[in-house]
């Protein structure tokens, strides 16, 4: 069936948020159903709506406002039965905006199965704190625990048009609210372009949805195909997709969004199905290859939450795109190939190829001028030994980048780690028969695998590779991740270039 269907109008659906409409009230209107997610302090609050039933709810169950608790009652009001759904929040002095961001991801669940035409949300951090990263956080979770990725299924049953509101008494929560839509329509988007497979997603389609995501926002964009590349001597990206019928694409966006700002240059690995090459994979787990170009969905899914957000910035997304497949052309192991900035490079293994494609796209990147790279990428099984599923490692060559990063993700709800990087580990990736090579094996491999990349970096530019191979994707629903992609890295990148 999906070989038949109009690749187009798979890839434009849900462009903007169709799983869950927010609005905000300052006043408590008539519901179906009120949601509260309260911390154990929040019990004495009189401005909880029905507060007298839930502090008599609070009296018989001590555990009601617990960490990770939920519970729900129904009750006959003057208007008509009326549910309401507790979600506890524990400690309000241990509660972080992240915490109430999970929380608000499976509140958002039980609200959708509730199935109440209009639905109030209420939490007092989220109305008292004057910051707005505990307000944001809770619209965030709310959107991004609605999703659901259905684009390939016959019929999608039981869909949720219900009208969610936020109770908030800020002037200024509209604006709240449109950045944070802005934000998840796209992390959605990039969750969206992840999950779907790689028969439909192939390096054509994603050159695709930049050219009209250029259009739709009024961004600069240049697709390099096979001609292009071989003229710019991007030996490496070529050498990844000689083995596919899928022509390899280098993809570049462009957000001016200031006249006197330097260039960020964000880029990422495209590679939309990952067989291994000739070094090919086990049969076993291969299908979720598919979610090998997840680093290039966060570049494209930032800097189009950037333009629509309309950020004082200048933003360069880079999406180095290719399939890696083995055939009678693929690039074989003990090749010697020269990629764009002179350096050769012997390929020890055809499966190490996303540091391959990155390796001329960062390099692409300085060419446009870039005075700050940071390139992300599903690059190593190596990062999932060393820092599990939640968090994401950072190779770099530059403190304060590092910082950044690091500091950005803690506001986005995003964990980062930064390994080292010994002089070492670079004599690791020498080779006897050409400049470099392509894999030094297990020992360090997330921090090999990075500092391949910063060989192609220009001297003293600011650079940081960020791997994401434990967290592209949710083996289970949990909070706001839904199982499937997870869109890590898109809040993090806007987050770093809005710098507050």
């Amino acid at each position: 069936v999906l070989e038949n269907t109009n690749i187009m109008d798979i890839l434009h659906y849900n462009f903007y948020n169709n799983f869950l409409a927010v609005k905000a009230v300052q006043c408590i209107e008539e519901n179906d159903v009120i949601t509260l997610l309260l911390t154990k302090e929040d019990i004495t609050n009189h401005e909880i709506p029905y507060s007298d039933l839930i502090k008599r709810l609070a009296d018989k169950d001590k555990k009601m406002c617990d960490a990770g608790n939920t519970c729900s009652i129904v009750f006959d009001s003057a208007s008509g039965l009326k549910k309401i759904i507790i979600t506890g929040l524990g400690d309000a002095e241990k509660l972080t905006p992240n915490d109430l961001r999970k929380a608000a991801g499976e509140t958002t669940r039980t609200i959708m199965k509730a199935r109440g035409e209009k639905t109030l949300v209420f939490s007092p951090v989220a109305v008292s704190n004057n910051d707005h990263m505990y307000l944001r956080a809770l619209l965030e979770g709310l959107i991004l625990g609605s999703y659901e990725f259905n684009e390939c299924k016959s019929e999608v049953a039981n869909k949720f048009d219900g009208l969610v509101q936020v109770y908030s008494k800020d002037i200024k929560v509209n604006d709240i609210i449109a950045e944070a839509n802005i934000l998840c329509e796209s992390i959605i988007w990039a969750r969206n372009l992840v999950n779907r497979p790689g028969n439909i997603v192939q390096p054509q389609n994603m050159a695709d949805e930049a050219l009209l995501m250029s259009e739709k926002l009024g961004l600069e964009c240049e697709i390099l195909g096979t001609d292009a590349m071989r003229e710019k001597a991007m030996g490496a990206l070529l050498a990844v997709g000689k083995g596919s019928d899928a022509e390899p694409k280098l993809i570049t966006l462009k957000y001016q969004g200031s006249v006197n700002s330097d260039w960020i240059a964000l880029v990422g690995k495209g590679i939309t199905f990952d067989s291994g090459g000739i070094s090919i994979k086990p049969e076993a787990g291969m299908g979720e290859m598919k979610d090998d170009m997840a680093g290039a969905a966060a570049v494209l899914g930032a800097i189009r939450a950037i333009a629509e957000m309309k950020l004082p910035c200048n933003v360069i997304a880079i999406a180095a795109c290719a399939e890696n497949m083995p055939s009678g052309t693929a690039t074989r192991p003990g090749d010697i190939i020269k990629a764009a900035n002179g350096k050769t490079i012997e390929v020890v293994s055809t499966d190490a190829e996303g540091r391959m494609v990155l390796a001329d796209a960062v390099w692409y990147a300085c060419r446009q001028g870039a005075s700050k790279v940071i390139d992300i990428a599903t690059l190593t099984g190596a990062v999932i030994i060393a820092l599990g599923n939640e968090t994401a490692a950072i190779v770099s060559n530059n403190d304060n980048l590092c910082e950044e990063i690091i500091s950005a993700g803690k506001t986005a709800g995003e964990n980062y780690w930064r390994l080292p990087s010994l002089p070492e580990c670079k004599e690791a990736i020498k080779s006897d028969i050409a400049d470099l090579l392509n894999s030094a094996g297990r020992p360090g491999g997330v921090i090999t695998g990075g500092l391949f990349i910063g060989e192609f970096v220009d001297e003293n530019i600011p650079w940081a590779h960020i791997d994401i191979g434990g967290t592209s994707t949710a083996q289970k629903t949990n909070g706001y991740l839904v199982k499937g992609a997870t869109g890590i890295g898109v809040a993090t990148l806007v987050q770093l270039v809005k710098g507050k």
